[in-house]
């Protein structure tokens, strides 16, 4: 009787099978993904030693370019959708995407760069060890195809550039992201092509709005112009995302009838009034001399965009625990959690300036004080809130750098704050702390966001006796440029002394320095 050599796999699927390698796949297996029979057991004459791979050692055994099975493929897919779909960026039809993965109709670069992103969130150790390999991979991928432009490359520069943004490789983030912009200019995305389905336009429309969204945000992380400013090409905002998730071939004319806004709609409209804060910012660091009454109008110009912005969302879309509970129920938990964290954020960013001492000590910049506090301290209880509530946490990377932001405030109210203010403004801090080394073991860049939050914190303490928070050149470093380091603010060329030099003779600002060293170093 012949015995057989080809491993179940091969037999099944009669396929010719490669002797291979006592105890590793056969070229077959390997090649498609399969796990080869081949590995079940190892004798040898010496030994009677038996190996039973698991399911989770898979990646271990893949090559850089191969792809896994159809159940890590879906596993990590889930995770995509999960964590970061709708969320920094949004670029899929939900369900043609799960399908185009499976049945390998997925532009490889889009897929591998998902990978490297979903891997980290996975709870197996080794498909978390494979996630950079698969990120290198999908560099090699987009970089060897740079010449063709299609939106597939464009969603898969995105994809890449943030992994880059995770790795702090700044200058490659921003290279990736200037290619998919120059992509999206060749193909006029903006413009509808009335020969696409309404899913395609609808994936084309998201594609732009997503590079608007990043320009904004990766732009002022570097320091660097911004590339994308709107016109009367600009496309139609994005749909409701539970309604596009649902679009199907068959009921097009039904949805369409009833189209209404979604989350990114209200992104979009916030990231406008986020561009104007940068610009007022900007500019207040580069003029020699303030104009109060200048800068008071245009505070309260923007002041008034995002009241009218929170007074006019859909019922819906205001926060509450119920309209969080009824978002999550519809798939989107995270994606509102971020809309209105970006909400606070940047009208923390709107009234920062006023934390400066040396501003006049009108009515005006105590309420706006007051206001700036006000949002740093609903960023931090919307924090703990999502995290109460599972499954509705904004775990994107840039929401870290938000975090630090909102405990820059915090720092000044320990610092400086009344003494009753005290013992929640430490458990603010601590819980913002908490959240910071949670998303520190997800994305490695975090690290540098929380060095420049010490960072901060000294300078604080340094210039404690003259004033805490002033807004210059290095704070708006701080404030806007997240991708890059914070160096110690120089010295040399003004009459601020020294951290060595200082001797705190406020007893009760001494003892809270403390308490916020404690914090931050543990």
């Amino acid at each position: 009787m012949k015995i057989a050599s080809a491993c179940l796999q091969c037999r099944k699927g009669k396929r010719k099978c490669n002797t291979s390698t006592a105890g590793s796949a056969c070229p077959q297996c390997s090649k498609r993904g399969l796990r080869c029979s081949s590995l079940r057991v190892i004798s040898t004459p010496n030994s009677t030693t038996t190996l039973q791979p698991t399911p989770v050692r898979e990646p271990q055994t893949l090559h850089s370019d191969q792809l896994p099975s159809k159940e890590i493929t879906e596993h990590l897919v889930d995770l995509y959708i999960s964590y970061l779909h709708d969320k920094p960026h949004t670029m899929f039809h939900e369900p043609s995407l799960r399908r185009s993965a499976q049945d390998g109709t997925l532009s490889r670069a889009v897929l591998f760069a998902i990978f490297g992103l979903s891997a980290r969130f996975s709870k197996n150790q080794d498909i978390r060890g494979q996630g950079h390999v698969w990120s290198a991979t999908a560099r090699k991928l987009v970089r060897d195809d740079l010449e063709h432009a299609c939106v597939e490359n464009i969603q898969a520069c995105i994809l890449v550039g943030t992994i880059c943004l995770a790795d702090s490789r700044p200058d490659s983030e921003s290279i990736f992201f200037a290619l998919a912009n120059r992509m999206a200019e060749l193909l006029k995305l903006p413009i509808t092509n009335t020969a696409n389905d309404v899913i395609t336009s609808e994936i084309n429309r998201r594609v732009w709005w997503s590079l608007y969204m990043i320009d904004r945000w990766a732009s002022a992380g570097l320091g660097l112009a911004r590339q994308i400013h709107l016109g009367d090409d600009a496309p139609q905002l994005p749909m409701d995302e539970v309604q596009f998730r649902k679009l199907n071939p068959t009921n097009t004319t039904e949805i369409l009838e009833n189209w209404k806004p979604g989350i990114w709609s209200h992104m979009i409209t916030l990231a406008k009034i986020f561009g104007d804060i940068q610009d007022l910012n900007r500019m207040l660091v580069e003029d020699e001399a303030w104009e109060e009454d200048q800068i008071e109008s245009r505070v309260l110009g923007l002041a008034e965009e995002l009241t009218s912005f929170e007074r006019d969302l859909p019922p819906k879309m205001s926060f509450s625990s119920e309209n969080l509970n009824f978002q999550q129920k519809q798939g989107v938990g995270r994606a509102f959690v971020a809309l209105h964290l970006g909400y606070h954020h940047y009208a923390t960013l709107l009234y920062y300036q006023y934390l400066d001492q040396r501003r006049p000590p009108t009515p005006t910049k105590r309420i706006f004080t007051e206001r700036c506090k006000y949002h740093a301290i609903a960023f931090c209880e919307l924090i703990s809130t999502s995290a109460k509530q599972g499954d509705s946490e904004a775990l994107h990377n840039v929401v870290g750098h938000m975090t630090v932001v909102s405990s820059s405030v915090l720092l000044h109210t320990l610092l400086l704050g009344d003494d009753e203010e005290l013992p929640m403004a430490r458990q603010r801090l601590e819980s913002n702390f908490e959240f910071l080394v949670r998303l520190r073991d997800i994305w490695p860049s975090v690290n540098l966001m929380m060095k420049r939050l010490i960072t901060f914190q000294n300078e604080c303490l340094r210039t404690s006796q003259q004033g805490t928070h002033r807004f210059d050149k290095w704070m708006l470093k701080f404030l806007l440029q997240h991708s890059l380091n914070l160096d110690e603010k120089d010295t040399s060329r003004s009459n601020e002394a020294p951290l060595r030099q200082i001797y705190v003779e406020d007893e009760r600002l001494l003892q809270r320095s403390r308490i916020t060293e404690s914090i931050i170093f543990g």
